[in-house]
C-alpha cells in the first residue's frame, strides 16, 4: 500500500479524470508493486507522461533554446537518435557496412551462449556477451562488477550473479576490474572501454599518434587495433578472446549459423567464421539504440511526451547544470568525429575496489586513459558514458561508487572528488554547479524518465538457433531466466 501511495503521490503533473485512465495507473501501481516486491522494481517503477486529453502541452519554448544553442549544427534534431534500421544513418565503420542480414547473425550469436567453449571446460556453454550487458539492465550487467565464466544465476536483472565455485579459485573467473559498460548507443562512440584503447579506424582521430607499441602490443586484447577498425568491430574482435567466446562448437556444423554468416559475409569462407561473427556482433551493437525514449519522441513531434517537470529537467541539462558541454551528441556522450579531449575527463570518481570485489584493481587501470597512453596528463581521465536507460541500472561510475543518478548529480553538483589521488588532474569543469534542489528533483526526473526507452527488450531474441537459454544457460540462471 506504500508504494502505490507513493506512486500516486508521484505524479503530480497528471490529471486523472476519467475512469479508464484510473484504473489503468491502479493496475500499473499494483503490478509495479509486486515486482518491486520481489526487488525488480527499479527498472520498471517509471510509468510513462500520460497527459489529459484536453491539458495542453508543456511549453518547450525555453528548452529549445537552448538546443539550439547548444547544438553544432544550431537545431534540436542533432539529438535525434536514428531509427534502429535506418542504417544509412547510423554511425559505422567504412570497413564493416551495415546490412540486416548482418545484424541478425549478430543479434543470435550475441546472446547465444552455446560459442562459450573456452575457459573452464566445466562451465563451457554457460555464458555470452549479453551476460555482462543486457537489455535488462539498460546493456550493462545489472551488477557492480559483470561475471562471464565462472558466473552462476541471473536474478531479475543480472543482480544476483555471483562466483559459483570458490574452490577453483577466482583467478580463473572472468570478471572485470571496472564495471561493465553499456553496448546502448555506442555507434555513437568511436573508441570503446573506459581508456578508450581499443579503436583504430582509418578514419578515426582519438588514438592517432599513439606509439603502435602501445596502441598495439602483442600479446595482448590491443592487439587487435592492427586491423585498423572502429572501436565497436576492434571491442568485438578482443572482448571475444578476454570473455572466451566464439569457439564454433562443432555441434553447430549444420545450424543455421553457418549459412546466415554466408549469407551475411559472402566475402569471408568458413575458415575464417571469427572475422565474420565478429563483425557480425558489432553490427547488431551499432542498432542498439533508445530511440523510443520520451525525449526522442518529442523530439519527432510527439508535444505530449514529456511532462512539465521532465521538460524542466532539461533545461537544466541544456542550461544551468551543464551536462550538455560533456555529454554531447545524440547519446550524449561525445559527438561523431570527437577529440580525445571530448571523450575523456578526469572528475574524482573512485575506482572498483572502493566496493568489495573478486580480483585487485591494477595501477594502469587506475589512471584510466593515462594508464593506457602513458601520457600523464590523461592519468585519471576516463571516458564519459552515454546517459539513456540509467533508471534501469543501479550501479554508476568506472568504479561503481554511485548507486543511483541522483548521487551521482549531488556529487558533481558539490564537486568534491572521491580519489584523493585525482585532485592535481581534475578537469577544469569540475566545478560547484550551485544547482537548487529542485533543479536537481528536475534533473532526476529528465535523467531517468525522459531518456529511458521502456521497450529494450525488442532487441533480445526469444530462442537462439542452438536451442540454449537465451543470455546464460548455468542451472540457476535457466531457472531465472525461465528457460526449465
Amino acid at each position: 500500500p506504500s508504494t502505490l501511495v507513493f506512486i500516486l503521490r508521484g505524479l503530480p503533473q497528471r490529471r486523472i479524470y476519467d475512469g479508464d485512465f484510473k484504473m489503468r495507473l491502479l493496475g500499473s501501481a499494483i503490478f509495479l508493486c509486486v515486482l518491486s516486491a520481489c526487488g525488480g522494481g527499479d527498472n520498471v517503477a517509471h510509468l510513462p507522461y500520460e497527459p489529459y486529453a484536453d491539458e495542453p502541452p508543456p511549453d518547450t519554448t525555453t528548452l529549445e533554446s537552448l538546443m539550439v544553442a547548444s547544438s553544432p549544427t544550431k537545431s534540436k534534431d542533432f539529438y535525434l537518435l536514428p531509427d534502429s534500421d535506418d542504417y544509412d544513418n547510423i554511425p559505422q565503420d567504412p570497413l564493416n557496412p551495415l546490412t540486416g542480414a548482418k545484424v541478425e547473425v549478430g543479434k543470435l550469436i550475441y546472446h547465444d551462449p552455446a560459442f562459450a567453449t573456452e575457459g573452464i571446460a566445466l562451465r563451457a556453454k554457460t555464458w555470452s556477451c549479453a551476460s555482462c550487458h543486457h537489455a535488462r539492465a539498460g546493456f550493462k550487467s545489472g551488477m557492480i562488477q559483470g561475471i562471464g565464466e565462472g558466473g552462476e544465476g541471473f536474478g531479475l536483472k543480472g543482480e544476483t550473479r555471483g562466483w559459483f565455485d570458490p574452490e577453483i579459485g577466482t583467478q580463473d573467473a572472468d570478471v572485470q576490474p571496472v564495471t561493465s559498460p553499456t553496448i546502448l548507443n555506442v555507434a555513437f562512440q568511436d573508441v570503446m572501454l573506459w581508456n578508450g584503447q581499443l579503436g583504430n579506424a582509418s578514419n578515426g582521430i582519438i588514438n592517432v599518434g599513439i606509439d603502435p607499441e602501445i596502441l598495439m602490443t602483442e600479446g595482448t586484447p590491443k592487439v587487435a587495433n592492427a586491423e585498423g577498425l572502429s572501436g565497436i568491430e576492434t571491442q568485438a574482435i578482443a572482448g571475444t578472446g578476454v570473455h572466451r567466446i566464439l569457439g564454433f562448437p562443432p555441434e553447430l556444423e549444420d545450424s543455421d549459423y553457418y549459412q546466415m554468416l554466408l549469407d551475411a559475409f559472402p566475402e569471408y569462407s568458413r575458415d575464417e567464421l571469427h572475422k565474420s561473427s565478429t563483425r557480425a556482433i558489432a553490427a547488431f551493437e551499432r542498432t542498439v539504440l533508445a530511440n523510443q525514449s520520451p525525449f526522442q519522441l518529442w523530439l519527432r513531434g510527439d508535444t505530449d511526451a514529456m511532462s512539465e517537470k521532465e521538460i524542466a529537467g532539461a533545461e537544466v541539462f541544456f542550461g544551468d547544470g551543464g551536462c550538455v558541454a560533456c555529454h554531447q551528441g545524440a547519446a550524449f556522450s561525445s559527438p561523431i568525429g570527437a577529440t580525445a579531449d571530448q571523450v575523456f575527463f578526469a572528475v574524482g570518481f573512485a575506482d572498483l575496489d572502493f566496493n568489495e570485489i573478486i580480483g585487485g584493481v591494477s595501477d594502469p587501470v587506475r589512471l584510466g586513459r593515462g594508464g593506457f597512453t602513458q601520457v600523464e596528463e590523461d592519468n585519471y581521465k576516463f571516458k564519459v558514458p552515454q546517459l539513456y536507460n540509467l533508471a534501469d541500472i543501479g550501479v554508476f561510475g568506472h568504479g561503481g561508487s554511485f548507486g543511483s543518478v541522483r548521487e551521482v548529480i549531488e556529487y558533481k553538483n558539490n564537486a568534491v572528488p572521491q580519489n584523493d589521488a585525482s585532485t592535481d588532474f581534475l578537469d577544469p569543469r569540475f566545478q560547484p554547479l550551485g544547482l537548487t534542489s529542485q533543479q536537481v528533483d528536475d534533473l532526476v526526473e529528465f535523467l531517468e524518465v525522459s531518456l529511458r526507452d521502456p521497450d529494450l527488450m525488442r532487441y533480445e531474441p526469444t530462442s537462439v538457433p542452438s536451442g540454449l537459454c537465451v543470455i546464460n544457460n548455468d542451472s540457476t540462471s535457466r531457472s531465472d531466466l525461465g528457460c526449465d
